[in-house]
């Protein structure tokens, strides 16, 4: 039952492919009946190895020219003849990021433009074995999926959210999705799992960034409200632990620390004593913030009007040395932005903020409220862009509205030589109908 297809061959190099029947499996069916099986030899790879589904000979030698013209073609295109699942593919994907994480204290200027962060990682790895393993299947060979399979994504991806108390995602979160996907089969395509195709996955989706977008802030009335609210539930934390009370009272001034400074919750977690400068400035403490390289867009100073809330930790705290953190629990660990986050929400969730306004507030909330602010007060546009660590440009974007309400005394003078003109006409006397028609 062997015989060689001496018409068929992949290249060259390779030797004949040919079928046969094992011996060691279906032994309970006489020899003719059982299932004709494929090998197809490939110069420089273990070849593939396949069961035909069929006992006839004449069909078993059809489904062979069938699977070596595919083999042909996926070889041509770049493709692995060997199968690879779609979970061994991620995994290997995975591997070439793991290697561009950079230890909790360093910089990009130290690991390179392309490091990550170790937080960075995870989100990635979460994400494709969320919503790329389980949309195409854990075991499903990489290499059969069509290109045409990631137009079902998107439907798929909403119905199929593994945080369903969140709701939809957001535009933004999926356009984030496809981005990490097209990146992965691009790399697949790169480095011969799948076969070269001059298009990618979503390849008519814009997957550059809108700048436009904006988390949710407070307005003025909003937040004045808000902070009236906070200190009932601060109130309320005191018939606790001894440990929640302390990490309580410290998320409270972190809270303003941030709304005062606009420092990003990483950045802030990681401040030491060493980095803090506090000063006074017309009456008020003042604080000079030294951010470490490590964090999102690398060391900067930031001078801010936040030194009374941090002044507060720093007395009570009973890690004085310089190299202690500023933000710690009672057994002296940093805060993480994790854990600041769990106490924030138990803060949102007290003042029930996001009911009350119909917006959906997060710790970042408090950075876009510090910028909103200090351009409602005239900062220039120049020097909160230093002090953030991010571009005119982006806050350009980002706070356009803002920057119009700023504005309202120049959009609106006018001279009353060259003025407008007219009488107002009080309401009712503007338009008269008459009574005969």
């Amino acid at each position: 039952m062997y015989e060689e297809l001496t018409h068929l061959r992949v290249n060259e190099e390779s030797e004949i492919p040919y079928i046969y029947k094992r011996l060691d499996t279906q032994k309970d069916l006489p020899l003719e009946e059982r299932t004709y099986q494929l090998r197809i030899p490939v110069s420089g790879s273990k070849g593939v190895r396949k069961s035909l589904r069929t006992s006839d000979r004449e069909l078993s030698i059809k489904r062979s020219e069938e699977e070596v013209l595919e083999l042909k073609v996926l070889l041509r295109q770049g493709g692995t003849p060997n199968k690879v699942t779609v979970e061994e593919f991620v995994k290997k994907f995975l591997k070439t990021k793991q290697v561009l994480i950079r230890e909790e204290w360093e910089g990009k200027i130290d690991r390179g433009r392309k490091s990550i962060t170790k937080e960075r990682y995870q989100l990635i790895q979460g994400k494709l074995k969320n919503y790329f393993v389980r949309f195409l299947g854990e075991k499903t060979d990489i290499r059969t999926v069509p290109l045409s399979k990631w137009k079902e994504w998107e439907v798929w991806r909403v119905e199929n959210s593994t945080r369903s108390e969140s709701g939809k995602p957001k535009s933004i979160t999926i356009q984030n999705e496809m981005g990490m996907i097209r990146e992965c089969w691009k790399w697949g395509i790169e480095n011969s799992y799948l076969p070269n195709t001059p298009k990618l996955p979503f390849h008519g989706e814009n997957l550059i960034p809108d700048e436009s977008v904006r988390r949710d802030t407070w307005e003025p009335h909003e937040w004045k409200s808000f902070i009236r609210k906070l200190r009932d539930w601060l109130n309320e934390q005191y018939g606790e632990t001894e440990e929640h009370v302390w990490d309580s009272w410290v998320s409270y001034q972190i809270l303003f620390f941030l709304s005062n400074t606009g420092l990003r919750v990483g950045e802030c977690m990681k401040l030491r004593r060493k980095d803090i400068q506090i000063r006074e400035y017309k009456g008020e403490l003042t604080c000079l913030v030294k951010v470490h390289k490590s964090t999102k867009t690398g060391s900067r100073e930031v001078n801010g009007r936040g030194g009374e809330f941090i002044k507060r930790v720093m007395d009570k705290s009973k890690f004085k040395k310089k190299d202690d953190f500023v933000f710690t629990h009672l057994d002296g660990t940093p805060f993480t932005r994790r854990q600041f986050g769990k106490i924030f929400n138990s803060m949102t969730r007290f003042t029930n903020e996001d009911e009350r306004w119909g917006k959906k507030f997060v710790p970042y909330s408090l950075r876009h409220w510090y910028c909103s602010i200090r351009l409602l007060n005239g900062t220039s546009l120049y020097g909160l862009s230093q002090n953030m660590g991010v571009t005119e440009p982006y806050i350009r974007k980002h706070y356009s509205h803002y920057m119009t309400r700023h504005s309202s005394e120049d959009l609106t003078k006018i001279n009353k030589e060259i003025g407008l003109g007219g009488r107002i006409i009080p309401e009712g006397e503007d338009f008269t109908v008459s009574d005969q028609v």
